[in-house]
């Protein structure tokens, strides 16, 4: 039988209004974080999320590189677990660009703390050559529920 040990969500954004700070390029952004409570636990912890975010880059003469990495932090060691990515067409149309993901974390170890944090971070990557304005628009969203064996 499977135990459901905690539910959490991060909401940045509901998608209205312009959220801050904007990306500067190549450098990760905090973009969510929970603390999933971990009480009697029993074998064969796992973690399944979701998480959205949503932006738009003004003035983009080339591709640039939207990614999302989601860490795992137990007992004070940090593991990264899951990373995805998007391709950000450049020009009007395709702007804004939007990244919704689902992954999960299996045999997560039982922490001693009674509590695993995920954080996420977000990055947008572009030619360095290119003055390129951002807006973080939302909805930006990070959904992680964690269960055990009974």
């Amino acid at each position: 039988m499977v135990k459901t040990l905690d539910a959490r969500t991060s909401q940045g954004s509901n998608g209205i209004g312009i959220l801050n700070p904007t990306f500067t390029n190549g450098v990760p952004l905090l973009m969510a974080q929970v603390g999933l409570q971990v009480k009697s636990p029993g074998s064969w912890i796992r973690t399944f999320f979701s998480g959205s975010i949503k932006f738009q880059a003004v003035n983009l003469p080339i591709s640039g590189f939207l990614g999302v990495e989601v860490y795992r932090e137990s007992d004070g060691l940090q593991q990264l677990v899951y990373q995805v990515g998007t391709v950000v067409r450049p020009g009007r149309l395709v702007s804004p660009c939007a990244l919704t993901f689902n992954g999960s974390d299996y045999n997560v170890p039982a922490p001693s703390s009674g509590q695993v944090t995920y954080t996420v971070y977000s990055v947008f990557t572009y030619n360095p050559q290119y003055s390129i304005t951002n807006f973080r628009m939302g909805p930006e969203s990070f959904n992680a529920t964690i269960y055990s064996d009974d």
